[in-house]
Parts: C-alpha cells; structure tokens; sequence
C-alpha cells in the first residue's frame, strides 16, 4: 500500500501525518487490497476560520474511492473522511465476499446438490 500525503496552500504538520497514520491502521486487514491512498490537505486562508478540507482519494483494484470533508480543524477533517473511507472499503470488502459466497451456492445449485455446508 502506497501512502501520499499533500499539503495544498499549507505544509503537512507532524501531527497531521501521524493522526493519519493512526487512522490508517485500521486498514491494515484491508492492506494487501488497497494500492494507493492520497490525502490532499488544503487550509483556507480565509478570515473565517473552519474551512480546513481532506481529500482523500483510495484506489483499490476496479474502483477509486473519493471522498471529500470540511471541519473546523484539520484533524477534524481528517477524522471525518477516514470515517467514510473505512465505512466504504469494509463495505467493499463485505460485498466480495457475499459475492463469492452466493457463486459458489449457485454452482453447487447447478450440479443438483441441494445441500452444503454454508460456513455459519
């Protein structure tokens, strides 16, 4: 799994890319799946203050995962979009394998075996 971490209009704080690396071991079941995950970490320098934004954007093989969150600071933002990104790739990862599951039922099916071990 490749790892970026970009600053846009700001640099990168270590305490920025240790939080996400803290939120990115969640991941680590999930690693051998995941190719790449970008992070893009913008800070406004707007006079109202709240507007930090991360982009994170996650390729996995057939699908690219893109999310995008606001919040009053930068680890909000982070919080936020690792929240979607780790919602998203269990339910990837659930999805195969109810794929895979219902596959092998309906070959067992075809060859007019009824009954089988389902692997409760």
């Amino acid at each position: 799994m490749q790892v970026f971490i970009r600053g846009h209009e700001t640099t990168v704080q270590p305490r920025w890319r240790d939080h996400i690396y803290d939120r990115l071991s969640k991941l680590d079941r999930f690693e051998d799946r995941i190719i790449r995950i970008e992070y893009f970490l913008t800070t406004s320098r707007h006079h109202l203050k709240g507007s930090e934004t991360c982009h994170v954007k996650v390729k996995v093989p057939r699908k690219t995962i893109d999310v995008k969150k606001n919040g009053e600071t930068m680890l909000d933002a982070i919080d936020a979009a690792a929240k979607i990104v780790e919602g998203q790739i269990h339910k990837l990862y659930k999805d195969v394998k109810t794929r895979h599951r219902r596959s092998k039922e309906k070959r067992l099916l075809k060859r007019g075996i009824e009954t089988f071990y389902t692997g409760s």
